[in-house]
């Protein structure tokens, strides 16, 4: 049976764009794969460990593979359950809007508490590796404006496309985008239309 991972900020509940993109999405699979077991970490929801100046000293003692003191192992005792519920996915769904060209701060968090030396990626002689193991991810996002002709200022593409290379997952991506440059009327239009192509 495989295990899908979904990771959600979607702050505006059962009225946000990108919640209702996710479930169409998630519908589709179920219906594809009956046995898929979804398990969700609600980011609005979910009280994540600070990556503070224990877990930073964690992990650069992990990665220069020093012994940790007792102050750094209870900081990293509380990031690697995060971690390893990554690992143990057999699929990554990270579901957001973008925020000001990038994206909110929860996702963001998260991805520091979860992406750490040892776990999902090792120091080489031949610079870093990851440790992922080439599973999918799969980001799920509305946006107001397109940029499709603004590369330059999508930062979260940018930043999630050399995350998963760094951390060996497969990056693909679904979005709706524009949905406020032209009015609610043609961000509805533009949502479903998305929707039914899934």
């Amino acid at each position: 049976m495989a295990r899908l991972l979904v990771v959600s900020c979607t702050p505006k509940g059962p009225l946000s764009r990108t919640r209702r993109l996710l479930d169409a999405w998630l519908a589709k699979r179920r219906t594809a794969d009956p046995a898929l077991a979804v398990d969700e970490v609600d980011l609005v929801n979910t009280e994540l460990p600070l990556v503070d100046g224990p877990v930073a000293l964690a992990k650069g003692s992990v990665a220069a593979g020093s012994q940790l003191t007792p102050t750094q192992q209870r900081a990293w005792d509380a990031v690697t359950p995060w971690a390893n519920e990554f690992l143990a996915a057999d699929e990554v769904v990270i579901a957001a809007p973008m925020w000001n060209f990038s994206l909110p701060y929860p996702v963001k968090h998260y991805l520091d508490v979860v992406v750490q030396p040892g776990l999902l990626f090792r120091y080489t002689a031949q610079g870093p590796h990851g440790l992922c193991g080439g599973k999918p991810l799969t980001v799920v996002t509305t946006r107001g404006s397109a940029y499709a002709d603004l590369p330059q200022v999508d930062f979260q593409t940018s930043y999630l496309r050399w995350l998963c290379e760094f951390i060996d997952c497969r990056y693909s991506e679904i979005v709706a985008e524009g949905l406020d440059a032209r009015g609610p009327e043609a961000g509805e239009k533009i949502l479903a239309g998305v929707i039914a192509g899934l």
